[in-house]
């Protein structure tokens, strides 16, 4: 007589059940992702051909994450670099100083508080005021060469065609620049610069601010391209 097959012991590990969705709960799940990813692509494409619309009426995380991908069909094609000299009181001229070590937080690259503060409030005369204060104080109390008025500057850099080889950023000298590629924004009145070193004027340098840029505004000096 043929053994009888013993029924094989069931595993200790049960299998979970199965969760069945309703299918018209489903389908309004379904849908109501299709009309958010819709809403979005929309806000991206609205913010891509330079609509303010999505940014007066949508909340702030919803807008950063529609901006994130930077589809900005009129971006800049030049990055702007912003820098600072002094007028030096013993030799009656602008020197480039330095002042990233007064603002060290992303010291290094464009987002520390100088070149943040040049790119949103250049125009506004109060702000830049005040900066002129706290970088001829830090400038002075730091033993370098004492200054008495300052004059920040925009650099235009524009990017290498498309396909050639893109160097790595190298920070040169202002002197080394063009021109074509500067831009003064803010500087000290002459009156300013003698009272603060205590001087008084030099006849040569006539009653006139000559330091004052004669080129206007260009165009795509109110747009950015970061690095």
């Amino acid at each position: 007589m043929a053994e009888e097959l013993e029924p094989k012991p069931r595993s200790k590990k049960s299998k979970r059940p199965k969760v069945v969705v309703a299918p018209e709960l489903a389908s309004r799940f379904r849908s109501f992702w299709v009309v958010v990813a819709g809403l979005y692509l929309t806000t991206v494409w609205l913010d891509g051909v330079g609509s303010t619309f999505p940014a007066k009426i949508t909340p702030r995380p919803w807008l950063y994450f529609s901006q994130v991908a930077a589809l900005f069909v009129t971006a800049a094609p030049k990055v702007i670099d912003y820098r600072a000299e002094g007028w030096s009181c013993s030799e009656r001229t602008w020197v480039e100083i330095d002042v990233r070590p007064w603002f060290r937080i992303d010291r290094d690259n464009k987002e520390n508080r100088f070149q943040r503060a040049l790119q949103f409030y250049r125009k506004n005369r109060t702000v830049m005021q005040a900066l002129e204060d706290f970088v001829i104080k830090r400038n002075n109390a730091s033993g370098n060469p004492p200054i008495g008025g300052v004059r920040f500057a925009s650099l235009r850099l524009s990017y290498p065609p498309a396909g050639e080889h893109i160097a790595p950023y190298e920070r040169l000298p202002l002197a080394t620049y063009s021109g074509e590629q500067r831009h003064d924004w803010y500087w000290t009145p002459r009156p300013r610069r003698n009272e603060r070193c205590g001087q008084h004027a030099d006849p040569k340098d006539g009653t006139d601010d000559s330091d004052r840029p004669s080129s206007p505004a260009r165009k795509d000096d109110d747009r950015e391209s970061d690095p």
